[in-house]
């Protein structure tokens, strides 16, 4: 599994998102808590609760 930092524009760590080999991804907040879901085989991104809110990779929007 990958891990990738995600910054903002003062270099303040706002997320990361785990990148699995089958290219499922998941996205926690700076504490580590899940914010999303990204399914690689149906490609759809759902919230922390498995709601889908999107088609395609957009698990950055779930970043607040």
């Amino acid at each position: 599994m990958e891990r990738i930092t995600l910054k903002d524009a003062q270099f303040r760590i706002i997320g990361y998102v785990d990148i699995e080999s089958n290219g499922n991804k998941t996205l926690r907040d700076p504490q580590f808590r899940i914010l999303g879901y990204y399914k690689a085989n149906q490609n759809v991104t759902q919230d922390n609760c498995f709601r889908i809110v999107g088609r395609g990779d957009i698990l950055t929007s779930l970043l607040r």
